[in-house]
């Protein structure tokens, strides 16, 4: 049984606000998701399901650019 979390979180201030960007990625056996929240005044969330490829990286343990390239295109 294969199983992977990681969470990165991310605080800016700018101008007296406060902006918090939580990046996180599930994995349970053969399939998991990657999740992006931005909070600012609000909560922003964008959930997406990882790829076969996407997946077999994360177990090799390499490095996969841009992600969360498309979890953040959506929240915009």
């Amino acid at each position: 049984m294969f199983r992977y979390t990681s969470v990165q979180t991310r605080s800016e201030f700018k101008k007296g606000k406060r902006k918090t960007k939580t990046q996180r990625v599930v994995i349970k056996n053969n399939s998991g998701y990657k999740m992006v929240t931005l909070r600012n005044k609000g909560t922003k969330k964008i959930k997406k399901r990882l790829n076969a490829k996407e997946i077999a990286c994360i177990k090799r343990c390499e490095f996969i650019p841009r992600l969360f390239k498309d979890c953040e295109k959506c929240l915009k």
